[in-house]
């Protein structure tokens, strides 16, 4: 009667609680679908939108006349010319110039780091690239006007902006990126090559390019690639330091007149004119060029995946040869000759006859140009570090610039306006970009098939995003929300541009935390009752909660040094923003170009690098506390699960002492409950056990029906 009533009881209570949660799946659920179909959307939305505004200036000139074209020479009332072909010859060389130097060290230093150096120095030497990776393009351009522009004047330069100046200022730019990747890639080559190239007796510096680096290729490539992409969507350095001329190069002085000629790049077009067009024509050809490097980017990504297919062909190839190799090795161990084959048999002939002093040779050089590529890039690390160190203290002697930059009339703000700018469009664009990045990472982890074409398609449109150039998204901000919108230039639309400029750099970083929590804990939330909803809220997410908070931070340093966007959309004085988000202004990247190109009076180069070594501190940190927190995260889960333990301890010495006060009785239910719990806890071990070796068994069950039905033909 008692068991009655109670079974009667729970069935009442889940029929009273079941609704509700269907209800509250299907709305998460709901949330999760609208908040990733509208991230889709405003990919669409972005291409569509530029697209359609290049359309008028491909109808005027044509799109041939509009690629092929020489001269640019935007007038108003449709009596402009618009031709971006010089301008695109332009962009290439600066990119064939800076490639010539990137590759080369590119290639070199990361080989010396993977196969040279300790693990506790490649943490090191990873660190000081990090360093360069995380100055902003303002700050390069800076530098590279006052120190690197001023070396070629030594060397014969008419000034200090040139192609030549952008080429090697562009060259340290994409190298830190091309660095960190291709070392991923060379830490992915199997041990085995390394070890058996040297059992082999090839030496230590043949081993590393002529197998390391071969097999590795696919991979260096595609960081190549990468490389390519920042150099040419770069705009505020090469606003700096390009010179900016449109008329072409220089040929009457020789090949030293070609390099020192003032270019301009498709980007830095874009930056320079769009917020003083001379009309729909002029500005229809500036989304124009955009829609030029939307293509470039798309070409770019489209190449990258071709090769990672490529690598996963060979690396799928690979193991088959492996395992068809050792399946020749076990049945010619029963023979007891030895067996070589051709390729291997030649190989060792031609390493015992290969000339020693070409080999000694061939290592001494390998090792000197590694040496001299990673000496190079640590080298102007220091460099370019100690100089805005240096500068910017020196600039400590002006304090009045922290409060106004005009010392005459005491107008606009100063350093600390700037900088209060750069913390409200953080804050404001986190707001927005947050729930959408998480919202679309938990749609393509949790709820998506990962094979289906819209899947694929997605994250091929994330990575297209995250490559685009951040100008295009400046122009598309300034058209949306400024012009079509109405809003005033302020933060809230500079927020809204870089909320689209960060949201891939979130949605990946968030996808990966959520792919890193372990798939068991999923089966055992199942397991024990838990609904996808409260198993992704109280197990995913907290276990999630180190890479989510990582790539926040992440995501702060990059709106703080970032510039091209929200030169375009918040506005060129340095201000208070006394109103709130809808307040313009400038931010620290924004603030040193306004500086350098129009010039503050009262002040010189001591305040610029001041809001430079500011700027550098301010992403340096956070890049630095991203890594700190997850590892103190790490650190302190690990300490409360000894905490536990010790708990655990104490609580059942303590309940052993109160179980022996007990009496019998109630010592009988207490260990009746303690057996329940047991075979609960067995029966949830065994159904995990259970599911991973279900598919050893149905593989087993179908070997046993093939051999049976083999076996009845037989008979």
């Amino acid at each position: 009667m008692f068991l009655r009533k109670s079974s009667e009881e729970n069935s009442f209570k889940a029929k009273q609680f079941k609704p509700k949660q269907n209800l509250n799946a299907k709305l998460f659920k709901s949330i999760v679908y609208s908040l990733t179909f509208a991230v889709i959307a405003i990919l669409l939305v972005l291409v569509i939108f530029v697209i359609l505004k290049s359309t008028n200036v491909f109808k005027e000139t044509g799109f041939w006349s509009f690629i092929t074209g020489t001269s640019w020479k935007p007038g108003k009332n449709g009596q402009g010319q618009y031709g971006i072909g010089l301008i695109i010859l332009m962009t290439l060389v600066l990119l064939t110039i800076s490639m010539l130097f990137a590759i080369p060290l590119t290639i070199f230093s990361t080989l010396f780091i993977s196969e040279y150096l300790s693990v506790s120095m490649q943490k090191k030497v990873l660190t000081v690239i990090k360093l360069l990776a995380s100055v902003p393009s303002v700050v390069f351009g800076l530098f590279a006007r006052d120190q690197i522009g001023a070396l070629f004047q030594l060397m014969g330069a008419p000034n200090n902006d040139n192609l030549m100046v952008a080429a090697m200022t562009m060259t340290f730019m994409a190298a830190p990126t091309m660095i960190s990747l291709s070392y991923n890639a060379v830490q992915s080559v199997p041990e085995g090559y390394r070890l058996g190239s040297l059992g082999l007796g090839i030496s230590k510096e043949q081993t590393t390019f002529k197998i390391i680096r071969k097999s590795a290729s696919a991979k260096i490539i595609s960081a190549i690639i990468l490389g390519m992409a920042r150099v040419i969507g770069e705009t505020m350095a090469i606003m700096m330091i390009a010179g900016n001329s449109t008329g072409g190069f220089i040929t009457d002085s020789g090949i030293a007149g070609f390099l020192f000629s003032s270019i301009r790049t498709l980007a830095a077009t874009i930056g320079l004119e769009m917020t003083e067009n001379s009309g729909s024509t002029h500005e229809s050809a500036l989304y124009a060029i955009g829609l030029i490097l939307f293509l470039l980017v798309f070409i770019i990504n489209i190449v990258i995946l071709f090769m990672s297919n490529v690598d996963n062909m060979k690396y799928s190839r690979r193991i088959k040869r492996e395992e068809k190799l050792n399946q020749n090795a076990i049945k010619k161990s029963k023979d007891p000759k030895y067996v070589y084959d051709k390729k291997v048999l030649g190989m060792m002939v031609h390493n015992r006859t290969e000339n020693k002093f070409f080999k000694k040779m061939y290592s001494a050089t390998m090792l000197l140009f590694m040496w001299i590529s990673t000496a190079i890039i640590i080298s102007f690390t220091f460099w370019i570090l100690g100089d805005v160190l240096i500068r910017g203290l020196i600039g400590l002697s002006d304090p009045i610039a922290f409060i106004h930059m005009d010392t005459e009339n005491r107008t606009g703000g100063g350093i600390f306006a700037a900088l209060l700018t750069t913390l409200l469009l953080v804050l404001c664009t986190l707001v927005f970009a947050i729930p959408f990045a998480l919202a679309a990472a938990v749609y393509l982890n949790e709820y998506a098939r990962q094979n289906s074409i819209l899947t694929k398609s997605f994250r091929f449109g994330i990575n297209l995003l995250a490559s685009t150039p951040s100008i295009v998204f400046g122009i598309f901000g300034l058209s949306i929300f400024i012009v079509l919108l109405g809003l005033p230039f302020s933060i809230l639309a500079a927020a809204l541009t870089m909320t689209i400029v960060v949201l891939p750099m979130l949605i990946s970083n968030f996808e990966d935390a959520l792919q890193q929590v372990p798939h068991q804990y999923r089966e055992a939330g199942a397991a024990l009752g838990l609904t996808k909803i409260q198993t992704l809220f109280k197990i995913i997410l907290p276990n999630a909660m180190e890479g989510i908070i990582t790539g926040i931070i992440l995501a702060m340093a990059k709106i703080i040094g970032e510039s091209a966007p929200i030169y375009l959309t918040l506005g060129t004085d340095i201000q208070m923003p006394t109103q709130g988000f809808l307040s313009q202004g400038t931010t620290l990247t924004t603030g040193i170009y306004m500086m350098v190109a129009e010039g503050i009076p009262g002040h010189g180069q001591g305040t610029i690098y001041l809001m430079a070594l500011i700027t550098i501190i301010l992403i340096v940190g956070l890049n630095f506390t991203s890594g700190r927190l997850s590892s103190l995260l790490v650190q302190k889960s690990k300490d409360l699960k000894a905490k536990s333990k010790i708990k655990r301890k104490e609580f059942k010495t303590r309940n052993k002492a109160r179980f022996k006060k007990l009496k019998p009785s109630f010592k009988f239910k207490i260990m009746k409950l303690q057996s329940k719990i047991r075979n609960n806890e067995i029966k949830l071990t065994y159904f995990i056990k259970l599911k991973e070796k279900n598919k050893a068994w149905i593989k087993r069950s179908k070997e046993y029906r093939k051999l049976k039905k083999g076996v009845t033909d037989h008979e």
